[in-house]
């Protein structure tokens, strides 16, 4: 009996705390945007930041706001003039090349606060993608403002589950979910 317990505690776990996400995403998603989900935001960052510690999930949700205000000012320089080479935008060009080169300074910052690559390009993922939904920061201040608000609910729920997930299942950092032997 305890052989059959340990071969379906985790997958139960993680089913589990799947569901409760779809339940949370059900009753709060259309809050936001009406006839929409964004369950898929929080399973990304469920699955970026899985086995990382409680330290790197804080650095990865500063990372995410640094990250959205990084691609608002790549928006904002891409859509600042319309000069083509070869159909190439150098405004777009030029976003994309100062805004990544300054990101990559937050690696070397001495406050542990600020220094999430992967939050702060998992941030300019979301900006991006407009979430599914055409949220477009740039089209108003508080289309904006909803967008990061969704971003940081949805990146909040997508550690707890990862980080729920390691606790339930007597996981320690780093340590591999499903074993090879």
């Amino acid at each position: 009996m305890n052989t059959f317990f340990n071969s379906i505690k985790k997958p139960l776990t993680i089913s589990i705390i799947a569901g409760i996400l779809y339940i949370i995403d059900a009753l709060i998603a259309n809050l936001f945007v009406k006839n929409t989900s964004f369950m898929w935001v929080a399973f990304a960052f469920w699955t970026i930041f899985f086995g990382v510690s409680f330290k790197d999930r804080i650095k990865a949700f500063i990372g995410t706001i640094i990250g959205f205000f990084s691609a608002v000012i790549m928006m904002l320089i891409t859509s600042s003039f319309n000069t083509n080479i070869y159909t190439i935008s150098l405004s777009c060009l030029l976003g994309v090349v100062v805004v990544n080169f300054a990101v990559m300074f937050f690696e070397k910052a001495d406050k542990f606060w600020l220094n999430s690559i992967s939050g702060i390009f998992a941030g300019i993922m979301l900006t991006f993608s407009e979430l599914g939904c055409n949220l477009n920061p740039l089209n108003s201040f508080n289309e904006a403002g909803l967008m990061l608000l969704i971003i940081c609910i949805y990146s909040i729920l997508g550690l707890c589950c990862g980080f729920f997930s390691c606790f339930f299942n007597n996981r320690q950092t780093n340590e591999p979910l499903i074993n090879k032997n």
